[in-house]
């Protein structure tokens, strides 16, 4: 099978908009996001509704996520953010609502494992160093075990057993290859927000019958999703930083 793998819409639904459709042109059988569909943006119910009707959907719940549901403590989160959830929180339909909550942690499946942050800490660990996938190790089984949470296109790879392990940031057009004896993490880097200072939508294409991931960038209307934004009444900064890509 051939999945869409995405990360970290937040609510960002002209940008979401675009890594769809060049999905379905791309013609997936499926579709991989690894959590925060909410937050941050203008429309986390649009978004909810966007993705909810897609077939063949695996969607893990991230610390946003869980912060709109009113399950994670958002004292923690800087005011933006904070404000962004308060705002979520008024507008998502309860139905909507209810999609988000029954999203599991984590999901284990014969071709992938997929968590929002890392294995052993499924919501808030940003896996960014090689110290940290080797300590992530033990709590996954499957590879690639696809990530988000950093908002950063990344990779690791290490030849089973342990052994040297290969890490880097992925540009638009790598090909990562994890081949069975290969133990490997990778992050698709985030729709709505990216922040490795390049503005455009980040996702990917997974094959699972040649176990190859290709990084895809997008351009998407960032003006509209700023409008949207302060015309919803949320902290400027939050517009500014999507046409800079951080």
């Amino acid at each position: 099978m051939r999945w869409g793998v995405f990360s970290d819409v937040h609510s960002n639904c002209e940008a979401l908009a675009v890594v769809l459709e060049h999905f379905q042109q791309e013609k997936v059988d499926g579709y991989i996001c690894c959590g925060d569909v909410t937050g941050y943006g203008a429309e986390p119910d649009k978004a909810i509704e966007m993705l909810s009707v897609l077939p063949n959907l695996c969607c893990v719940r991230g610390n946003h996520d869980l912060a709109v549901l009113g399950r994670m403590d958002i004292s923690w989160f800087n005011d933006m953010a904070a404000a962004a959830v308060g705002y979520a929180q008024t507008t998502i339909k309860p139905q909507n609502l209810r999609w988000l909550q029954d999203l599991p942690p984590r999901v284990d499946k014969e071709a992938f494992t997929m968590v929002h942050g890392s294995p052993r800490n499924a919501a808030e660990e940003y896996l960014v160093t090689v110290q940290q996938f080797h300590d992530n190790y033990p709590h996954f089984r499957i590879s690639p075990c696809f990530i988000g949470h950093s908002h950063l296109p990344l990779c690791f790879l290490m030849k089973e057993p342990v052994s040297y392990v290969e890490f880097g940031t992925l540009k638009e057009g790598s090909n990562i290859r994890s081949p069975r004896g290969m133990r490997s993490v990778i992050n698709p880097g985030s729709v709505g927000q990216p922040r490795d200072h390049d503005h455009r939508a980040s996702c990917g294409i997974y094959d699972d019958e040649a176990r190859a991931f290709q990084l895809r960038r997008i351009e998407y209307d960032v003006a509209e999703a700023q409008r949207k934004i302060l015309d919803a009444g949320l902290p400027e900064f939050l517009a500014l930083r999507l046409a800079y890509g951080q």
